[in-house]
Order: structure tokens, then sequence, then C-alpha cells
């Protein structure tokens, strides 16, 4: 993670003299309002006193009149609208940043995380009828390849009114940050989802979690602070209990009290996923009631960013646990010739490696 000494000097070198003539364009565009404004009136009272001293008559008046409200209405509008310079804000202040965050990556405003890849995550049961978003990131930090976007996904409720016309409705299934990071090797499948009670149910809460078999096995982990923030649930809980390891519980406790947001991961094959869902939008600036020259937004998108990046990475620390097996686990050291490596929950060269065999 980086300090704000290093970005405070980002932006004063590379950020700030192109907000300044942003700005600067700003307050032109405002005061071309206003001298609009200020002539459409003047001409209009001209136009008046011309008609009181019966120089020009009324209906030319009328018709000039409501040509000239016509145009500035529309000239000021224009002026008005601030959507490009919040694109150019926005690439100039992400594509710097990014520089930094991320020397090698690559951003789109307007791409995002594939379809497949929200899918094929089996975080969320229901599929899309509409899937979107913005702000796609591609880096790679340390082998580990991390994309993340801002994504909104949606599903239709198809009904009829109270006078039996067609109508749907639209319900939300995702809004937030959606990442894909690769893994350094295959991992079992797995879904972790936010406990919404942080543990506070206490057994009842444990025994609801058991239950639920939505997702598939509750893996039951000895982290009492990851079982008050996640539930685990894979297809092999034995073996997903196995793979997750402690420093990952560690990071994932420390993200989710960070972002204080409901945080989803998903493990498949090679791949991890990570949902959070945002109440608003990241990586965006609102140009009519900000200080587009403050280092405030910025700094807050910087701090974003670089946190998201990380994640990938240092999710990426997976490991076997590694667990000392007593000889009453394994049912006596006697009888281990005759178990398979299946009842041992090893593989074949653990078993071999545990015989002696080469």
């Amino acid at each position: 993670m980086h300090s704000f000494a290093e970005f405070k000097a980002l932006f004063d070198e590379d950020l700030l003299p192109h907000l300044e003539d942003l700005k600067k364009e700003l307050s032109w565009r405002n005061i071309l309002q206003f001298g609009i404004i200020i002539a459409l009136a003047a001409i209009l009272i001209v136009l008046f006193v011309l008609i009181a001293m019966e120089i020009v008559a009324i209906w030319a008046v009328i018709l000039l009149s409501v040509f000239l409200i016509a145009g500035a209405i529309w000239q000021v509008h224009k002026l008005a609208d601030r959507r490009d310079i919040q694109l150019r804000y926005k690439k100039t202040v992400n594509s710097k940043l990014i520089e930094f965050v991320a020397p090698r990556g690559e951003y789109s405003s307007d791409g995002f995380v594939s379809y497949s890849d929200f899918v094929d995550s089996e975080l969320f049961k229901r599929e899309p009828d509409f899937y979107g978003g913005d702000d796609l990131l591609i880096t790679n930090q340390d082998g580990v390849e991390v994309q993340f976007s801002e994504v909104k996904a949606a599903w239709e409720e198809q009904g009829e009114d109270i006078k039996g016309n067609d109508s749907s409705q639209w319900h939300i299934i995702f809004d937030g940050i959606f990442m894909v990071s690769s893994l350094s090797k295959s991992f079992p499948d797995m879904v972790i989802i936010p406990d919404a009670s942080k543990g506070s149910f206490g057994r009842l809460g444990y025994e609801t979690k058991k239950a639920n078999e939505q997702h598939g096995e509750f893996v039951d982990v000895e982290h009492p602070e990851f079982n008050d923030y996640f539930t685990a649930y894979a297809k092999d809980a034995k073996q997903a209990k196995k793979m997750i390891s402690e420093d990952f519980m560690d990071k994932a406790v420390e993200i989710a009290q960070t972002i204080e947001e409901p945080i989803y991961f998903s493990f498949k094959g090679r791949k991890m996923y990570v949902a959070i869902r945002y109440d608003k939008p990241m990586f965006e600036f609102n140009t009519y009631i900000a200080n587009i020259t403050s280092y405030e937004k910025p700094y807050e998108i910087f701090k974003e960013m670089d946190f998201l990046v990380s994640i990938g990475s240092s999710l990426n620390s997976m490991k076997r646990r590694e667990q000392p097996r007593r000889e009453e686990d394994l049912g006596g050291m006697g009888n281990l010739g005759s178990m398979s490596s299946e009842d041992l929950g090893l593989t074949d060269e653990e078993m071999q490696a545990m015989m002696g065999g080469e």
C-alpha cells in the first residue's frame, strides 16, 4: 500500500496542472452562461422599448423574442452540461493514478468484468437479465493477474398490474466492485459469503450456517473472527478445510473490517472471485458540487484503487494447512498399511512419502 505523501507528490506534479486547466474551462463556461442571460435580457429590453416607440411591430418582436429565448436556453443548457468535463476528469485522474498504483495496468473507462466470469463465480444463484458496468482495470502484480470493475447485475420480474396489464419490476442481484484474480495453483470449489449477523446469534447462528446447503457443504473452520464475518461452503468441505489458510482468513477479516461493506469470495479451479457491495459509485467525480482542483476526491479514488489492486496478490497466499497427525487420528500406525490414501484424506504422493516410497 502506498502512503499519502507518495500520493500528494503525484497529485501536485502530475494531476494538479491538468485539473487547473479543467477548472479554467469550467470558469469560462460559467461566465458565458451568465453573459448569455445578461445579453438576452438587454436585447429584450431594447425590443420592448422599440415597441413602445412604435418603431417595430409587435408581431416581429414576439417572433424574434421566441427565437432568441429558445436559442439562449439551448446554449445555456449546452454550457451547463458537464458530462464531457466529468469524462475528461475521470480519464485524466484514473489513468494517472493507475500508472502509479499499477504501472503495468490497462484501464478502460467503459469496460467491465465479463458476464461469464460473474456467472462462473457462482456467488449469486440467479443469473441476471441485465449486466453492465464500467471502470475496468487489468493488472499483473507479482505474477498474479488481477482485474476488477464496477458491475451492476439485476433480474426482471414479470407480472401484471392491478388493471391486468403486463408489468415488470427489476431487482438488484449485485451492485459494486467485482474482481477476478488468477491463482498460483488449482483449489477446490469454495464459496465464502458474508455473515450478516456477524456472529451475534451464537450457537443458533452456527447451526443455521450448517443447515444452509444452498452453496454446498458447510466448512467448519477454527477461526473465531473469520466465523463472525464469513461462512464458507464447498463441494468437498473436508478438502476445502485443509486448503484454506490462516493467512487468508486473517486477511479476509482485515479487509472486512477495513471496508465495512459485504464482501464475497469464491474459488473455482485457478481463479479467485471477489465481490464487494457498494452503495455509491466508485472512481466518479461530481463537477457540479466539488472543487475540481481539490486533492480529496482523487485521494479517495487512489486509496480505493491501491486497496483493490493489493487484494488480489495478498489473498493469493492460500496454502495447504499443515496440521500434525496423531497416531490415534490415523487409526494407529500399525494399521496404516491396510488403509487407503482416501481413508486418510491424503493424496497418493503423500501416502507414498509416509510409507517411505519414492
